[in-house]
């Protein structure tokens, strides 16, 4: 990677960074794109890790993640680097959710002679049938969103689908890019107040919660609703991630 300006060392510093907001998924994954051919390790590992919650499954973005992989997992001798960038676009693959990406990841599986890529080639495909679904959810989920961009769209179809486990990814994306929308926290703090009480939450639902919290806590507001929260739930989960932010 050469960086030789100040208007390239800004640019790197832009996509390193969270909460870049989008008016189109076009937009973002043109965004996306121009992050993998800035070739920043730390900013594509971030833009990787934060596809999980895109819903993104567009061709056009991971038929580009693809191709390092495709490239390095016959290799006997890869540097540390590469390895970890080409095992993050592995997992990308997995949360595209598209079975196009099936036949290149059991490739990966079946012939690296790489061990570290085998066993996320294997993570990924378990991914692959499970994004399929969700990221179908998702798209399909029934959301009152105007005047928002991509992102705080996206997070709020993920509220309304009916399984916790999306809900937890809108969550962890909030708390991930401190998303400070009014309407989305309190789309979240709606979802809280519906399950802090009930003494019958399983661990996945307990988890959820507690990932509510934090995406509150870290706005700076809901005081009154987290001291509830903290004062009323059964779940010693809730009461230790909601102190934090009552104190």
């Amino acid at each position: 990677m050469k960086l030789c300006n100040w208007a390239g060392l800004v640019f790197l510093l832009m996509v390193s960074l969270p909460g870049y907001a989008f008016d189109s998924v076009d937009e973002q994954i043109d965004h996306y794109l121009e992050v993998l051919a800035a070739d920043n390790h730390k900013a594509t590992l971030y833009m990787l890790t934060r596809l999980k919650w895109t819903a993104i499954t567009d061709p056009r973005l991971y038929d580009e993640i693809a191709k390092s992989p495709l490239n390095h997992y016959q290799n006997k001798k890869l540097d540390k680097i590469t390895i970890s960038d080409a095992a993050h676009k592995i997992r990308a693959l997995g949360y595209s959710g598209n079975p196009k990406y099936r036949d290149t990841l059991s490739t990966i599986m079946n012939d690296s002679p790489n061990k570290k890529l085998r066993g996320h080639a294997q993570k990924a495909l378990v991914d692959l049938d499970r994004f399929e679904r969700w990221n179908r959810q998702i798209n399909e989920a029934d959301a009152a969103v105007q005047g928002k961009n991509v992102e705080i769209t996206i997070y709020s179809k993920m509220l309304n689908v009916q399984d916790t486990l999306v809900q937890r990814f809108a969550a962890r994306a909030i708390v991930d890019a401190s998303v400070q929308d009014s309407d989305l926290l309190d789309a979240v703090a709606e979802k809280l107040r519906a399950m802090y009480t009930d003494p019958a939450l399983d661990k996945r639902e307990q988890d959820t919660a507690a990932w509510f919290v934090k995406a509150l806590g870290q706005s700076g507001g809901y005081r009154q609703l987290l001291t509830e929260v903290n004062q009323g739930t059964p779940h010693k989960k809730l009461k230790k991630h909601s102190i934090r932010f009552i104190q």
